[in-house]
């Protein structure tokens, strides 16, 4: 290979590492820097102790280990159709009694809800049968570089947005992650049909309207700050029931210290450790490093372009030349 041919080589090289630096930074990173179209992920927490509620089987208060199970499924058609992240989010909570049943209408509670939201902002939108995370920016997922001093996150029992405030940092597993807690006061959410005497009262009807409170003293949520992909919980969750107009409450329903469980936390931890480290890599000096490096092999290129003066090069006979006749000695 000749050494114009080499230098054309590097000049083309070099060009091209040099426009690949504002390739990566402009156009991957805000390709990449979006909530997935198709999640499809299950996290599950674990009362810490034994947990209270009203076995719906029996009517009976019972006790024991209460089993949280969430999954997130993504609707990647739906999604690309409307330009935004549609997220149905399935929630299973069980007591020992029906963790190991098929059926999930027997498990303590079972629900289903949708949550479509920007996949850059995480800001709720009003589509496709959303009806989760109105006035919420956090939930499921925060925001990109969640550093914010407080966001409305959402909580599914309340089907309300409520303020979560940092309060530090957390470290799991060498990686550190923002700490952001959330406090619910007690509130009423809604009625549920229960016999009277569950709350105590004489009536011929074969139900009345219960009265369904709820509270969360304090939820603690660790959210890795690059990608805003929440990596633990712990959560107090109380659901009683009162009679109609009642100040006091009657009957508990669940009573449970929630969190999540250690491979769940393992699984999100490497998760968003991997994806914030790719994140960092591009919008940090990797691309204006891969420019600079293009710009140097480029000015290498352009220099062995250049002709030379003199030297090796002037001494080289022209080919094209007309060789010119020897002259004799003596002339």
């Amino acid at each position: 290979m000749s050494q114009r041919v080499r230098a054309a080589v590097l000049l083309t090289c070099g060009g091209l590492l040099a426009a690949a630096g504002p390739v990566l930074h402009f156009a991957v990173l805000p390709a990449v820097r979006v909530a997935p179209w198709d999640p499809d992920s299950t996290t599950t927490s674990v009362s810490i102790g034994d947990a209270h509620y009203l076995d719906p089987a029996t009517g009976a208060a019972g006790a024991g280990q209460v089993t949280a199970v969430q999954h997130i499924q993504g609707d990647p058609v739906l999604g690309k159709r409307e330009h935004l992240a549609v997220w149905t989010i399935t929630t299973r909570v069980d007591t020992p009694a029906t963790i190991g049943l098929t059926d999930a209408r027997l498990a303590l509670s079972y629900t289903t809800n949708r949550w479509t939201f920007d996949r850059v902002t995480n800001t709720f939108v009003a589509c496709c049968g959303a009806d989760t995370g109105p006035d919420a920016d956090a939930y499921l997922k925060f925001p990109f570089h969640a550093d914010a001093t407080s966001y409305q996150m959402w909580d599914p029992e309340a089907a309300r947005a409520f303020p979560a405030y940092l309060v530090g940092t957390r470290v799991l597993d060498g990686h550190t992650f923002n700490a952001y807690t959330q406090t619910i006061k007690p509130m009423r959410i809604g009625y549920v049909s229960v016999p009277p005497g569950l709350l105590g009262l004489t009536s011929k009807a074969a139900t009345v309207q219960a009265e369904e409170w709820y509270q969360n003293p304090q939820t603690l949520t660790l959210v890795d700050q690059e990608t805003g992909t929440p990596v633990s919980q712990t959560s107090h969750e109380i659901i009683t029931l009162r009679a109609p107009g009642a100040l006091i409450d009657k009957v508990t329903v669940l009573d449970a210290d929630l969190r999540t469980t250690q491979d769940t936390e393992q699984q999100l931890v490497d998760q968003a450790s991997g994806q914030a480290m790719g994140l960092s890599l591009l919008e940090g000096p990797v691309p204006w490093l891969v420019t600079g490096l293009g710009a140097v092999i480029a000015a290498v290129g352009v220099l062995r372009l250049r002709p030379r003066r003199g030297g090796a090069a002037a001494a080289e006979p022209d080919p094209a030349a007309e060789e010119q006749p020897a002259v004799p000695e003596g002339a």
